[in-house]
């Protein structure tokens, strides 16, 4: 398997076992110092931020799992390099408390080292999802517009 392959093949394992919550195989694929970060406001999402290593990558994935159910998670377009891959994705999230749901779609970043994820970023529309949440009063009129017309 050529360096390329084997970027995006970690890339689809590492997103499938987060988007299953299988956190405990998720840490094996996980680099000791990992260093992970969820793009964000953090006054808009308290889950925004940076975390480094193993065990508080899995923690913050988990704090997010609290509010949020996902579902529906589809990968999208993968752009892979040896040891390196970006993806785009989509999921619904679903709030645990009063069970709105919404559409949401994200890019992920990642480097790979010896096989492991040694840096991953999240950016996903932290607008949506802290409207979904509950932290702003109103949809963003451009959440509500719809897709951009060509």
């Amino acid at each position: 398997m050529s360096g390329r392959a084997l970027s995006a093949a970690l890339a689809d394992h590492v997103l499938g076992l987060r988007a299953d919550r299988q956190f405990e195989r998720l840490q094996d694929v996980l680099g000791p110092r990992v260093h992970y970060q969820l793009a964000g406001d953090r006054r808009l999402m308290p889950y925004a931020g940076t975390f480094h290593g193993r065990t508080d990558t899995c923690v913050a994935f988990q704090a997010l799992d609290v509010e949020f159910e996902m579902c529906q998670f589809e990968i999208g377009q993968v752009l892979s390099e040896t040891a390196s891959a970006a993806v785009r994705w989509q999921t619904r999230w679903i709030n645990r408390g009063t069970r709105d749901s919404a559409l949401i779609r994200g890019f992920s970043h990642f480097r790979f080292a010896d096989g492991l994820v040694i840096e991953w970023a999240d950016f996903i529309d932290t607008a949506t999802a802290s409207y979904l949440a509950g932290w702003m009063p109103d949809m963003p009129a451009f959440a509500m517009a719809g897709p951009a017309q060509d």
